[in-house]
């Protein structure tokens, strides 16, 4: 099924119903102005999903946000669709209809005739609509997310370690030479962490351990000696009862609960790797990199891959197009989104939990540059350690004598940087 003629929901949705091929969704009136559409809960025992999750799969087809081979996520096919309709102007819920306790629990929604909504709506408040129909997935209220959480907790876990497997050990590029030890090798280690709730600052962290940190919420306790205080940093989501607002205190709190196992985050000279462990989806926006291929687009976290949010390179060559005035200033922080879908950077305010990590020497970099003196003739970054100092000047020096168009074979694409 295609979305290319740009048909609005109203007409796909029609069309499913017409079509009697989904279980459960109907005609609840014979003016055919009223439909039931199936809502019954992932936890449920006699729970199928090929049946009571395939209307919601069939919009996720429709929308370009599923095809097969990829993998099946019903709460979040349900929490799309019933996005979808609280959004659209053609659609409102009738809760009174509504029947969610029976074995085979439904919703009502009322079609909205064009003209009531050009008086406006009097029964419901219009969240966002649009004029093709095309709302923006995932992006909900607080009790649209609150409902997701619900479906997620009815969903089958499957059981994955919690460590650096040795599979994903393979996944890190490893250097020609050993990687540096002490403190130099701690100053690539170095990240700051910091936490937002609903786009206010919570608080920062400094990560300075080489084998780098988890992040989880407190109330988890690591299970082995790999989670001891030897293995990596322990670096805690701020508790929610620090947010000022109940209704986003509460939900947050249940999104918490999603994130008991947490996601490991380690650095070193080739940039930022992270493996997300939790049950909550998490998404990311940095200078990362997807399989072969850079990101320029937030990107989904699957469970358990090893994945490169940052790539230091790639930062290396971004910092001497700004300093030729090619391009912006490269950003050295990564964002990570918890739980919703991170469209782009301009909503992540909107977001219940953003967590965002800067390459703490890359940051010092950035900074050399923009001061009057260059750091090509003064190179004095903050740090205590001279060796550490020496190596970022080395690589600085290296940056500074890149010339266009021949470039330093430093910084060919995927090239690590060694002393």
């Amino acid at each position: 099924m295609s979305n290319s003629g740009g048909r609005r929901l109203k007409q796909w949705l029609m069309e499913q119903i017409e079509s009697a091929q989904y279980s459960g969704l109907q005609w609840e009136d014979d003016s055919r102005t009223l439909f039931r559409i199936p809502w019954k809960h992932a936890g449920k025992q006699d729970y199928n999903q090929e049946i009571d999750a395939s209307i919601f799969k069939a919009w996720a087809v429709f929308k370009g946000k599923f095809k097969e081979g990829d993998k099946a996520e019903p709460a979040t096919w349900k929490t799309r669709l019933r996005c979808a309709l609280n959004k659209s102007p053609d659609f409102e819920e009738v809760t009174e209809r509504s029947q969610l306790d029976i074995s085979e629990p439904y919703k009502v929604y009322r079609i909205v005739p064009e003209e009531e909504q050009k008086n406006g709506k009097s029964s419901m408040v219009i969240l966002a609509s649009s004029s093709s129909g095309d709302m923006t997935d995932m992006d909900c209220s607080p009790a649209a997310i609150e409902e997701f959480i619900k479906e997620e907790e009815g969903c089958s876990i499957q059981a994955s370690p919690e460590y650096w497997s040795q599979s994903s050990i393979n996944a890190f590029p490893l250097h020609q030479d050993p990687m540096p030890s002490g403190a130099m090798g701690s100053v690539f280690s170095q990240m700051m962490i910091n936490f937002y709730y609903g786009g206010k600052f919570m608080q920062t962290q400094m990560v300075t351990h080489p084998e780098g940190c988890r992040i989880s919420p407190q109330q988890h306790l690591g299970r082995g000696a790999l989670y001891s205080s030897d293995s990596m940093q322990s670096v805690y989501f701020p508790p929610a009862d620090l947010i000022e607002y109940e209704r986003q205190r509460q939900v947050t709190k249940k999104l918490l609960g999603h994130l008991e196992r947490g996601v490991l985050i380690r650095a070193n000279q080739e940039g930022i790797f992270i493996k997300r462990l939790c049950q909550s989806r998490v998404f990311w926006s940095g200078m990362g990199q997807v399989g072969s291929q850079y990101s320029t687009a937030p990107c989904k976290l699957e469970r358990d891959a090893v994945v490169k949010i940052f790539d230091t390179g790639r930062f290396l060559q971004a910092l001497q197009l700004y300093q030729e005035g090619q391009f912006p200033a490269p950003d050295p922080t990564v964002t990570l989104c918890f739980g919703e879908e991170l469209n782009d950077l301009n909503n992540a305010k909107s977001k219940l939990i953003i967590v965002q990590i800067t390459v703490v020497h890359c940051q010092h970099l950035l900074d050399s540059m923009r001061r009057p003196q260059s750091f090509c003739n003064t190179p004095n970054l903050e740090m205590s350690d001279s060796s550490a100092t020496d190596q970022m000047a080395r690589i600085y020096q290296d940056l500074c004598s890149y010339s266009s168009p021949q470039r330093s074979a430093c910084y060919r694409d995927n090239m690590p940087i060694t002393a």
